[in-house]
């Protein structure tokens, strides 16, 4: 039969849906099969975009893994931060002790000795104190979760990066207390030094006093004091030769011993010949005069020698501690720079 198809036959179907009398619905099972495709597809694409995003979420430079060490950085984070508090407290208690040792060697140049052994007092308690804390810093450090383990990369980058900075900044007390020993024996050694001269001095103007009213035997006996003053500064500058620079003290010492010489042997010329002048007795008249013009004219010489024991060890005690101020301070400004991990 001939004539124009019905409408149906000649209606595109859509792609991949059969024409014509043989088309007929999907079966529920295929259509089930289907959405399980879909849903198995979906996962894969969200999982492969869940990679991409967490490789870009890593620092290319270090490697870390944030999405595995989160939870270890939590555990450590409020140790840390507990640490670098201590840490500032820490920094505050090293810049205290500069402070005493500055004092100490203005009062050893001042020749303040009760000051001086006050700044030196205050400075030993301190010291014990810096050691005491530093040891419950580290305990304290030992005792966080993860940190004693081999494994580094158990935590985050930021976190071990903190945790350095506070054991490096630690490792810089390590030496204050030799430095406080040093200053203190070096003080010590300057404020005994200090009193041999002042008991020469004393000595040796008693004696002069003595021989002026022809007193000579106990003017002798004055000059034999002031001797063993004067040998004694000589045994501590000796002990100060490798690390001060002495050729100032060297000459005061000389120099005051050659007046003590003089005067002693005109002391005993005249107390043998008490009426009568000697040829003997003028020259020792004029040796004696020779060495008093060679003496200092004043105590300012003392405070040059002072001043050099305080720029030799003392200063160079009080120059480490305040390089440990400084690595304290640094550490310090480094960890509080470090932002720690606030998610996964």
């Amino acid at each position: 039969m001939s004539g124009p198809l019905p409408l149906a036959e000649v209606t595109p179907a859509y792609p991949g849906e059969p024409v014509g009398p043989e088309a007929q619905p999907p079966s529920r099972a295929l259509t089930r099969l289907a959405r399980i495709g879909w849903v198995a597809g979906a996962l894969v694409l969200s999982l492969g975009t869940a990679g991409i995003v967490t490789g870009m979420s890593r620092s290319p430079a270090d490697g870390s893994r944030p999405e595995l060490t989160w939870a270890a950085d939590q555990a450590v984070a409020p140790g840390l931060a507990a640490a670098a508090d201590k840490l500032t407290d820490l920094t505050g208690e090293v810049n205290q002790l500069g402070e005493f040792g500055r004092d100490a060697i203005a009062d050893l140049v001042n020749r303040d000795t009760t000051q001086l052994n006050a700044a030196i007092a205050s400075g030993t308690t301190q010291v014990a104190k810096i050691s005491a804390d530093t040891a419950a810093i580290r305990v304290a450090l030992v005792t966080l979760p993860v940190i004693g383990t081999a494994d580094e990369t158990a935590i985050g980058a930021a976190e071990r990066q903190r945790y350095d900075a506070i054991t490096v900044a630690l490792s810089t007390t390590a030496d204050l207390e030799t430095s406080w020993v040093e200053l203190t024996t070096g003080s010590s050694v300057a404020t005994a030094l200090t009193k041999d001269l002042a008991d020469h001095d004393t000595y040796a103007g008693q004696a002069v006093r003595l021989g002026s009213t022809a007193k000579y035997a106990q003017a002798r006996a004055a000059l034999i004091k002031a001797k063993a003053a004067l040998a004694s500064a000589a045994t501590r500058r000796d002990a100060l030769a490798n690390t001060v620079d002495v050729s100032i003290l060297s000459q005061w010492i000389d120099r005051n011993a050659a007046f003590d010489t003089a005067a002693a042997t005109l002391y005993k010329l005249l107390e043998a010949s008490p009426h009568k002048v000697t040829p003997a007795i003028q020259a020792a008249f004029a040796a004696l005069s020779v060495a008093k013009q060679n003496l200092p004219p004043d105590t300012r010489g003392l405070e040059v020698i002072l001043d050099d024991l305080a720029r030799g060890g003392l200063n160079q005690a009080v120059i480490t501690i305040e390089d440990a101020k400084n690595s304290l301070a640094t550490a310090v400004a480094l960890i509080q720079a470090a932002s720690p991990s606030t998610g996964p």
